[in-house]
C-alpha cells in the first residue's frame, strides 16, 4: 500500500517495533535488585519500606529473577539501612533455600533496629515482632514479623518457616 504525502512524494508505511531499553548490569525487564535499593531509600522519605516491599514483591512474582535481583551488595550513606536489606534478603533466601551472597553476612547492627525508621520500638507490636521473627532478624539485629516476608503465595508462618528451615 502506498501513501501519498502532502508534498506530493510516495512513501511506505513503516512499522516501529518497541524493544525494552538495554541496561547494563539488569534483570530482566528492570526487576529491582537489592543495590538499588539504598538509593531509593532516601533520609526523610515518608514511606521508606515500599522500596523493601517492592524487593519482597518481585522476589515472590519472579523466581527465575532472584539471584540476579541479590547479585550485586547494596552501597550507599546508611549502614542502617545497608543491615535492613540484609536482613531481608537474608530471610527471603532462608526461606526459599536461595544461596545467601556472601555480601550479606557483612551487615550486623550494633543496636536493634526495625524494618521501618517510623516503627515505634516498644510496646505490645514490638514485643510481637520480636517474637515472631526469622532467625535472619537476630544475625542482623534487625527485627520484623514473618507477615512482612509473606505473600500469598508462600503464605508463611513461624510454623511452616521453622519446618522448613529444618528440612
Amino acid at each position: 500500500m502506498r501513501l501519498k504525502s502532502v508534498s506530493g512524494v510516495t512513501s511506505v508505511p513503516v512499522r516501529i517495533v518497541n524493544q525494552p531499553p538495554s541496561y547494563e548490569k539488569a534483570t530482566p525487564y528492570r526487576r529491582v535488585r537489592a543495590a538499588d535499593l539504598p538509593s531509593l531509600m532516601k533520609p526523610g522519605e515518608s514511606r521508606p519500606h515500599v522500596p523493601l516491599s517492592l524487593l519482597i514483591k518481585q522476589w515472590d512474582s519472579f523466581p527465575q529473577d532472584r539471584e540476579i535481583m541479590i547479585k550485586d551488595a547494596p552501597v550507599g550513606p546508611d549502614p542502617e539501612d545497608l543491615c535492613r536489606i540484609a536482613a531481608v534478603v537474608h530471610a527471603l533466601c532462608d526461606r526459599d533455600g536461595v544461596q545467601i551472597t556472601d555480601w550479606v553476612w557483612g551487615h550486623k547492627s550494633a543496636v536493634a533496629l526495625a524494618w521501618d525508621r517510623s516503627c515505634t520500638m516498644r510496646g505490645f507490636i514490638w514485643e510481637h515482632t520480636l517474637v515472631n521473627a526469622p532467625p535472619a532478624c537476630e544475625y542482623h539485629n534487625v527485627w520484623f514479623d514473618y507477615q512482612f516476608i509473606a505473600s500469598v503465595r508462600s503464605r508463611v508462618t513461624k510454623e511452616n518457616y521453622t519446618e522448613f528451615i529444618i528440612r
